[in-house]
Order: C-alpha cells, then structure tokens, then sequence
C-alpha cells in the first residue's frame, strides 16, 4: 500500500492564522471535490480523524508549522471529537513510533511528545532506533520504566488497537488525510489554494460541514 502513498507538501506551506470566520464563503461543497465519501459505515460518534507519520515531511509541515490539525481541532462544535493515529507502514522505526504515540496519549503529553518527536526526526535527524524514541520520552521526563509500564498497560493496548482499526478501515492513499465521522476523506487538491488563508479555512469549513452530515 505503502508504494501508493503520495504524501503532498507543497500545498502546505502557507502561514499560520486564524480561520474559524467566514465559515459560510467559498466554493459549493461537494462529493467528488472537497471530500470523497467512503465505502464503509459511519462511526457512531461525530469525530475528525487525522492519519499523520512522524515520518512524513508534509505532516511535519502541518502540524508543527502551520498547527492545521491544532486550528481544526479548535474549530470544531462541542461534542465532536478530535482525533490523530500514526500511519505504522510509513517510513523507519513505525511499529515504534506508534507504540510510542500511543503512550504518550495515555500519560496525556502527547503535544510536547509530537512537537518532540517531529523535532528529533526532522531537525536533529537523531531517531535511529526504538530507544532513541525512548529517550525522547526520557527528555520530557518519563523513565524508561514508566514508558514500558505505560506501553504494557490496558490504555495504551486498547489505543493500539484502535489506531490499527481506524487506520485499517480508513485506508488513507496519502498524508497527512483528515476523515470526518468515519465516512468522510477530506480531499486537499479540491480545497481552495489561492491563498494561505483560504486553503485552511476551507479546512475549517468543509470539515465543519461535514461533521453535520448523516
């Protein structure tokens, strides 16, 4: 699957600002433009799905420089969940940054291990191994046994396995994809790209619109 994946950065490079207004503007929204509807049912909970890799250079670039998935999370109606799983097919150490994704969501740092994370892979170029992801964990304060007691647990088990289900049934051709209610896979090519300010507050928009959708 993994020969498929085309991970587009290009049209991420674009500023950071705020685009909750104007909701309403833009283009009609519609299947087969800014969102594809999936073969599959529906969650049963309204939620946004992020399928990101700490490997991948386009989801370095939009969650850490243009905070899209924290200025989508922001956006959302009370109720509706937020969610991210790492891809595990994609890139080296993936079993490993998955286990330790699902830790850091359980010991509840999983903004200072995410900025981490990304920082040690794509900045410093220091993640060669599964300990090496252990000692980013070791910067930010977490043992190694704590980290292996976490890994061990139920929580993180169960968050595992969940991340497998979602990423299983989602079945994302490329990333950093968003999905909405399980149904829903936000298309980025039919977005608007004229500016940086339209493209995320299409995002916001079509997501928006979506999470209201049957």
């Amino acid at each position: 699957m993994m020969k498929k994946l085309m991970v587009f950065i290009g049209a991420l490079l674009f500023s950071v600002v705020s685009y909750a207004a104007d909701s309403a503007a833009g283009a009609p929204i519609e299947d087969g433009k800014q969102y594809f509807v999936l073969q599959k049912f529906p969650s049963p909970q309204k939620e946004v799905v992020e399928i990101f890799s700490f490997n991948c250079s386009a989801c370095y670039i939009f969650d850490t420089q243009v905070k899209g998935a924290e200025l989508i999370k922001e956006s959302l109606p009370e109720g509706v969940v937020f969610k991210k799983y790492n891809l595990e097919s994609f890139g080296a150490n993936g079993a490993a940054l998955s286990e330790g994704w699902a830790v850091a969501n359980i010991l509840n740092i999983q903004d200072k291990f995410s900025d981490a994370m990304y920082n040690a892979i794509h900045k410093e170029r220091s993640i060669k191994s599964a300990d090496d992801i252990i000692n980013v964990f070791v910067k930010l304060g977490v043992s190694e046994e704590e980290y292996n007691k976490t890994k061990n647990s139920l929580p993180a088990k169960m968050f595992m396995a969940q991340q497998a289900t979602a990423i299983s049934e989602l079945k994302p051709a490329s990333i950093p994809t968003l999905f909405v209610n399980g149904k829903y896979a936000i298309n980025q090519r039919g977005l608007d790209a004229s500016s940086n300010e339209a493209i995320m507050k299409d995002y916001v928009r079509v997501i928006n619109y979506l999470v209201e959708q049957k």
